[in-house]
């Protein structure tokens, strides 16, 4: 590349980028200015509140829905890796359908008091399986469950606690006139 070429470039590129973000900016104004002088601002204005209240929600979904997954690559690897932990193919094969039906457990769970029990059983199954040791702290069975389940649970179940009281702030309260 010549100096030439060089010269003034970055101011080149901010002018573009610059006149780009305007176009865009321009666009959503016009967007807006449409949306204003019709019946569809109330629509669209409820939209955005619906997308900025369930992001949460759809978050958490997205890692209920991991937390299965990790209970099945478990249950995949626990068939290879038996006897690192100390149990023979048997053993194995059982403990690989409990984390089996523990995924599907935790795939069927949509409410907060179903996400709850499926938290306690996995953490009761954590510690009855914690005998089953493996030489290395870090392949732990434990540990596992515990990062690839227990954790995203438990962020969801605070996910959902706080939802439910940010909608429980924004009902309207009862005043009752005979108490004032």
């Amino acid at each position: 590349m010549s100096v030439l070429i060089l010269t003034g470039l970055l101011d080149k590129i901010i002018d573009e980028v610059s006149a780009e973000q305007r176009r865009q900016h321009d666009l959503k104004i016009r967007e807006l200015s449409i949306i204003e002088s019709s019946g569809l601002r109330d629509a669209y204005v409820q939209q955005l509140l619906l997308n900025k209240f369930l992001a949460p929600i759809e978050a958490a979904q997205h890692q209920i829905q991991n937390s299965a997954k990790h209970a099945q690559w478990m249950a995949e690897a626990l068939n290879y890796y038996f006897q690192d932990h100390g149990l023979d193919q048997e053993q194995a094969k059982e403990l690989s359908t409990q984390l089996r039906l523990l995924a599907v457990k935790i795939t069927y769970a949509e409410s907060l008091y179903e996400i709850k029990l499926v938290y306690t059983v996995a953490t009761l199954f954590a510690d009855k399986i914690s005998v089953f040791k493996h030489r290395d702290m870090n392949y732990s069975l434990e540990k596992a469950i515990r990062k690839g389940t227990l954790d995203p649970l438990n962020t969801c179940i605070a996910t959902e606690k706080n939802f439910q009281r940010r909608l429980d702030i924004l009902k309207p309260v009862k005043v009752d006139v005979e108490e004032l």
